[in-house]
Order: C-alpha cells, then sequence, then structure tokens
C-alpha cells in the first residue's frame, strides 16, 4: 500500500491534467466557431491580392475597376449560413465596399492594365 498511494496520486494528476486541458480547448474551439465571421481564401499564382478585374456575370453584368480579394473559405461557415453562400468571390470597390460574387455567377474574371485611365469605381452594365 506505500507504493499504491504515491503512484495513482501522480496517475490521477496526470489524467486531470489531460481532461482539464481537453475541455478547455475544446471550449475555445467552440467559442472560434461561434464567432468567426467569413475567412477570405487567398490563392499563389492566380490574380494578386488589390489587382484591379473586371468581373463579367453569367447574366451578363460587367463589374469594372473592382479590386480582387479572394473567395470565402467554405470550412469558416459552418453555422447557420447556407451552402450556397459559402462560396462567393470576394471584390472591393475604390470606396472599400466588398462586393460578395456567387461563384457560380462568375463567367469571366478579367485583370485590367493599372493605367490613369482606369477607373476605379464599378460600373455595373447590363448587355
Amino acid at each position: 500500500m506505500d507504493i499504491f498511494y504515491p503512484v495513482f496520486g501522480v496517475v490521477i494528476a496526470i489524467s486531470l491534467g489531460i481532461i482539464v486541458l481537453t475541455v478547455f480547448f475544446t471550449g475555445i474551439g467552440y467559442f472560434k466557431r461561434r464567432t468567426a465571421s467569413f475567412d477570405v481564401v487567398k490563392l499563389k499564382r492566380f490574380i494578386k491580392d488589390g489587382r484591379i478585374v473586371n468581373v463579367h456575370l453569367s447574366s451578363g453584368r460587367i463589374f469594372s475597376g473592382v479590386k480582387f480579394v479572394g473567395f470565402t473559405d467554405q470550412s469558416s461557415t459552418k453555422g447557420g449560413i447556407p451552402f450556397s453562400l459559402s462560396q462567393m468571390v470576394v471584390c472591393e470597390t475604390a470606396k472599400g465596399a466588398r462586393i460578395f460574387f456567387r461563384a457560380e455567377a462568375v463567367r469571366v474574371i478579367e485583370e485590367v492594365d493599372m493605367s490613369p485611365n482606369t477607373a476605379l469605381e464599378p460600373t455595373p452594365t447590363a448587355p
């Protein structure tokens, strides 16, 4: 019995430490999932961040002179957001307002040369 109590005490202390750390990190993960917003994914060797683009939609509308930001991350939307809203292309106007396009609605993303004549305001046009 003299060996049992010291060994058993160490095993219980280690087990309780593991349980407390597991509960702590599970709680932090739950809190982060509940308070997380959309994450924007950036792709290497695609359109560079902040590049001016023209977005051509399937409906025929064209948004000219918007900055390409990235795509919304699907894994960050495990809350009450519909799946169709989790796959979006994110662009930004010159004033800083973000525009979200459904990925399946985008037909072409065209990079624009940065010349002094390039308009930075989005100008939606219909055919």
